[in-house]
């Protein structure tokens, strides 16, 4: 039997201050409470972008999905764009550069959900 205690990994995660893009506005993450011997096998995330700004262009190793929470945006991925807005998803591949302009007149927010593949 596992010694988890089922109720200390259970229940709300508070988010916290992680840093802020360059003229978007700030990310805040959540840690979650699962034990290190059992990890989620995912990070979150959720972030706003203020009118007329940007999030930083961001390239990584790990895979990502962004959930548009509120607002609307022009997303730029790789030599694509398209308009993006409340209750959209976009996914995004390794390594695959990828950024949002704020194109409405309240912020956007987002939550991004990011993991590693096996290996990487």
């Amino acid at each position: 039997m596992s010694s988890t205690n089922l109720t200390t990994t259970s229940g709300p995660v508070e988010f916290e201050h992680w840093y802020d893009f360059s003229e978007g506005g700030p990310v805040h993450r959540a840690l979650l409470p699962f034990p290190a011997e059992s990890p989620a096998p995912f990070e979150i995330a959720r972030w706003s972008v203020a009118p007329g700004t940007a999030n930083d262009l961001d390239v990584h190793r790990s895979r990502e999905v962004w959930i548009i929470v509120s607002g609307v945006g022009t997303l730029t991925w790789a030599d694509q764009t398209t308009v993006l807005q409340a209750g959209d998803l976009a996914a995004f591949e390794s390594r695959v550069p990828h950024q949002v302009r704020n194109d409405g007149p309240e912020p956007l927010h987002a939550v991004s959900v990011y993991w590693l593949q096996p290996g990487d």
